[in-house]
């Protein structure tokens, strides 16, 4: 199939609100040290930012279209790597010397470019309940069921949300997705409850705090997430720089699960407010890039990493404010987490590469779902 290819610049609001992102980040993991840890998050963070940027500059220039010739060796690698990590004892880290790396970090990637590639050969059957749903899950599934097991629920759930999404906008039917994701939905918080494990524990004082009933004092989910608010309502409007408290051990993880949490008690509501709005512009600009192309590939790999991005941003914030039940997410480009970090530049860096180029292919009787 021809593809006319026309250069453009790259999409420099996208990089622009990264490199503020990455730059507002390394201050806050630094504020964030208690004086027993001192700058050793900060200058772990700092040594991983520099490959990080290193690979967004390659990806920027790497042409992403073969990234579809690894699709599934990608699948297979982290299948690998996971099982691995199982059979080790349920590690979410694999070592190489000096370097480690979260294996589930790179099966999100993975998957979103077995998605991108399974969806641009197959977009004229998408309808089709087999092909559109049953086959692209049965394949993912032994991925997130693995992270699963690690134990890594949070991740699962966001991996498969992200699955979903790309599945309805390749096409598939909605009544179909619909019913799919409501008994998948149904299955999950059926397991949950009865599982009698911390999830179920979360999910209970979630629902507690939304019917006003007192939760055990000995919750340590209510703990979290009280001390997260007691740092949210000391920050005020303006916050507290430097004269936080929360960070002095009655937080709990603020370098990463909780550092929103620590946004908002040292920069306040108009700091966390900036942020919020710097995560919508990359979705407002992911979104931009795809509606520019009808590169079926490369629309479905710019907006799965752009919701790989911000499904992470916003449910790490919605946890922090008591919108939704505490996990344990990571906050894009903030919180601490080399591998997550490297991760993100990467899916940037192709991003940046998909935002030169407008590619036309003839492909009038496909339409995603991102408006025309």
């Amino acid at each position: 199939m021809k593809i006319n290819i026309k250069e453009k610049k790259q999409d420099k609001w996208l990089l622009w609100t990264v490199v503020f992102l990455v730059a507002l980040g390394l201050p806050m993991l630094l504020i964030a040290s208690s004086p027993e840890v001192g700058y050793s998050y900060f200058l772990r963070q700092a040594a991983k930012l520099v490959p990080g940027v290193l690979i967004l500059i390659f990806m920027s220039y790497f042409n992403y279209r073969h990234l579809q010739k690894l699709a599934w060796f990608l699948m297979g690698t982290s299948f690998l790597l996971l099982l691995y990590t199982k059979l080790q004892g349920d590690f979410r880290w694999i070592s190489i010397g000096p370097i480690s790396f979260q294996v589930a970090d790179f099966a999100r990637f993975s998957v979103i470019v077995f998605l991108a590639d399974y969806i641009d050969k197959y977009y004229k059957n998408m309808n089709q309940f087999l092909t559109g749903i049953v086959f692209p899950v049965l394949v993912v599934s032994p991925i997130a069921l693995l992270i699963w097991s690690q134990p890594d629920l949070s991740t699962a759930m966001v991996l498969m949300a992200i699955v979903f999404s790309l599945l309805f906008v390749g096409g598939t039917r909605l009544v179909q997705f619909s019913t799919t994701v409501l008994l998948a939905g149904s299955s999950f918080l059926i397991f949950a409850l009865n599982r009698g494990n911390y999830w179920t524990d979360r999910i209970v004082d979630f629902a507690n705090g939304i019917l006003g009933i007192a939760s055990s004092d000995n919750s340590a989910t209510v703990f979290h997430a009280t001390q997260a608010e007691i740092a949210l309502n000391q920050g005020g409007l303006s916050g507290m720089l430097g004269a936080g408290t929360q960070k002095l051990g009655y937080l709990p993880e603020q370098y990463s699960d909780f550092i929103f949490a620590i946004v908002g008690e040292e920069l306040g509501f108009i700091g966390t407010t900036i942020l919020i709005i710097a995560y919508m512009i990359i979705f407002y600009r992911v979104i931009q890039i795809a509606k520019n192309s009808n590169d079926i590939f490369g629309i479905i790999l710019t907006i799965g990493f752009g919701l790989s991005i911000t499904y992470y941003a916003f449910v790490h914030i919605g946890y922090v404010v008591g919108m939704l039940p505490v996990t344990g997410i990571p906050l894009p480009f903030i919180s601490h987490g080399g591998s997550a970090l490297i991760m993100n530049l990467l899916m940037i860096g192709i991003l940046l590469n998909i935002s030169k180029a407008q590619r036309k292919l003839n492909v009038k009787e496909w339409r995603p779902r991102i408006g025309t």
